[in-house]
Formats: C-alpha cells, structure tokens, sequence
C-alpha cells in the first residue's frame, strides 16, 4: 500500500452520534489535474469514503462527483443536486460524507450555511479527515 493513499480515520464526534445502519451520501470533488493524480484523486476520495463509512456500518446510498470544479462558491452542479436531494421532505440521508471540508466548500461561510441547511433538514456533514463539533465553542470557531 502506497503510504501517501493511507488514510487514519479520526473518531469526529458528529460521527459517533448517528447510528450503525445511517443513510450515507458521499460528495467526490477535485479542482485541479494535479489533485486528480494525488493522494485526493477522485476514486481515492472514494475508497477511502467507503472504507469509512464500512467501519461506521452506513450504507452508502448516493454518490456525486464534481470534477474539475471550484468549491470557492456554490454553483457546482452535482453539489446542487446533493444539496437538493439531502434537504427533500422524504429525507433520504442522514449523513453527507467528505474527504475534508475543503472537497464540500472552501469559503468558511459558505460552508456555515450548508452545514445549517443540512442539519434543518436533519442531516450531517461529516469529514473523514477533520473533526466538526457541534457544541457552541466549536460552531462560533467555525
């Protein structure tokens, strides 16, 4: 195994607080070729998603894949329709699931914002890279 493609999956404690059997969606992004053919490529966010979430006992149901899009700002066609599927009234998903913030959003109150329209619609966002607590030090520091 390629030591730069091993990943040590910290214990976030938003994880911890959805149960084995959660409803899981995954957000795949690259910006750049460069990341493409790194540690951050597209099937590495993928295998190590899934690995992830195997360990937390998820199913993941869904996947969207943005290639070659900017997370600095919101107009991310797959990222809409993640957007728009999480927050339907049937609430399909308990959890989004990232690499890291920055594959989500890149702008700090863009990110603000949909981690709140998610949680309105009971659902989570969880990195599998970076812990995001939820008590209210951890949200101002966001």
């Amino acid at each position: 195994m390629n030591i730069r493609h091993r990943e040590t999956f910290r214990s976030a404690p938003e994880s911890e607080a959805l149960a084995a059997g959660a409803r899981a969606c995954a957000y795949l992004r690259v910006s750049t070729g460069r990341q493409a053919e790194s540690d951050l490529s597209i099937p590495d966010q993928r295998k190590q998603i899934a690995a992830f979430c195997a360990t937390k006992l998820w199913s993941m149901l869904a996947e969207y894949v943005e290639p070659g899009a900017s997370a600095m700002d919101d107009s991310r066609p797959e990222f809409q329709k993640m957007i728009e599927r999480a927050t339907d009234d049937d609430r399909p998903f308990d959890v989004v699931v990232v690499h890291s913030f920055s594959r989500f959003f890149r702008d700090a109150f863009g990110l603000e914002m949909y981690i709140r329209r998610l949680a309105k619609a009971g659902v989570r966002l969880v990195s599998i890279t970076q812990e995001l607590g939820d008590d209210p030090a951890q949200v101002m520091m966001r």
